[in-house]
């Protein structure tokens, strides 16, 4: 690795400088054996040097430059292992190419200058991949290919806004960690009337080249729409396509729809938030909180735009207030209007009076009681008090 190196410097040095710059970007010589040499490095360690208006660079093994500081004020630690910058300007490179510029208050420069720390006010602009990351301090390490923000992160993204307690970025990777209480925001053109989505979690990965959005642990995703939310869905982990809107949640999935209102648990299921469109592949449970009705099955999938669900395998319908339960192989469910198509093995029941309803296909409200059943064989029993 080349020793980072100052090259260009503004003000005018006294000969003593410039001989003292020779010593601090040449190798460091020590001689344990003299101690003439040890008194004269001890001499040389108190003595702090400071130059004024200075740009630093430093280049890898195959001669790319891997960043690139310019400073108002560069004042070297005594033992020439540490720069501090005043005010850096940073560009920060990968293969060649300019990838970061970074704004600071002030900065670092440590390990042979295979690190940048950079504190105050960070401003770095991703001149890629469109991104604005801001927070109070700023570690970059060229060789692993790392950039991490701490401290108050709020980022910007043509497609995202995020705050976070941490982020890391792998260039070439072309994703982002963001750790910490994050929340993340879709972005839209007008956010009072367009829908748009808010992503909440304690560790979001970003992938930009999939447009994918993704989290191991818990995540809630709500949507906004005129400035209220109108849906909420939180699982165990989940992601979020971007270019698609597409949500997929998984482990202990609660959804609630609020303008309709209605609650979903399963263990997993798929939001296609543009297409308002649900699909769950997964034993469901849906409860009508207003008019105390729940249905069981095995899947289903809901139109949001139209409040129809189609759910089928097992179907379990009860109505809470007059304890009424319809049983069938698959239940078309218009919750707007609270009626109900169950098709296939229809066994239908109720209390006060008692009876049961077996056909093929049934028909009606369980909140009133109104239940028709129909088509080839009925069976009725009405069993008196």
């Amino acid at each position: 690795m080349a020793k980072w190196r100052p090259i260009a410097i503004a003000a005018v040095l006294s000969a003593a400088i410039s001989a003292g710059l020779y010593w601090l970007f040449s190798p460091m010589a020590t001689n344990q054996n003299s101690l003439g040499n040890q008194a004269e490095q001890s001499e040389e360690d108190e003595t702090d040097l400071t130059l004024r208006d200075v740009t630093l660079e430093q280049p890898g093994d195959n001669g790319e430059l891997l960043w690139r500081v310019r400073g108002d004020e560069v004042t070297y630690s005594p033992n020439r292992q540490v720069a501090y910058v005043t005010r850096p300007d940073s560009e920060l490179f990968q293969d060649g190419d300019m990838i970061y510029v970074v704004t600071a208050d002030t900065g670092e420069i440590r390990e042979n200058g295979n690190v940048i720390f950079l504190r105050g006010n960070i401003v770095a602009r991703g001149l890629k991949n469109g991104s604005i990351l801001r927070g109070n301090e700023l570690e970059w390490r060229p060789e692993e290919d790392v950039l991490i923000v701490r401290e108050d992160i709020t980022g910007t993204h043509p497609d995202m806004r995020a705050v976070a307690d941490k982020a890391r970025v792998y260039n070439r990777q072309n994703r982002m960690e963001l750790e910490g209480d994050v929340i993340a925001s879709t972005v839209v053109e007008d956010p009072k009337t367009d829908p748009w989505l808010k992503l909440q979690a304690q560790e979001l990965n970003w992938q930009w080249d999939q447009d994918l959005i993704d989290s191991p642990q818990p995540l809630q995703v709500e949507q906004f729409e005129n400035e209220s939310i109108t849906d909420v869905v939180v699982g165990q982990s989940g992601s979020l396509k971007l270019d698609e809107q597409v949500v997929n949640l998984e482990g202990d999935v609660q959804m609630q729809l609020l303008d309709i209102p209605l609650n979903v648990a399963s263990e997993a299921l798929e939001w296609q938030v543009d297409q308002q469109q649900v699909a769950i592949n997964q034993p469901v449970e849906m409860v009508h909180p207003d008019e105390n009705v729940v249905v069981n099955a095995r899947q289903g999938r809901m139109n949001l735009e139209n409040q129809v669900i189609f759910l089928q395998g097992d179907v379990v319908a009860q109505g809470q207030r007059n304890q009424a339960q319809m049983t069938s192989d698959q239940l078309t469910w218009n919750v707007q209007q609270q009626t109900l198509l169950a098709e296939g093995n229809v066994n239908y029941r109720q209390q006060d009076p008692t009876i049961n309803l077996r056909g093929p296909q049934a028909k009606g409200q369980l909140t009133n009681q109104t239940i028709i059943v129909e088509g080839g064989r009925v069976v009725t029993e009405i069993v008196p008090n």
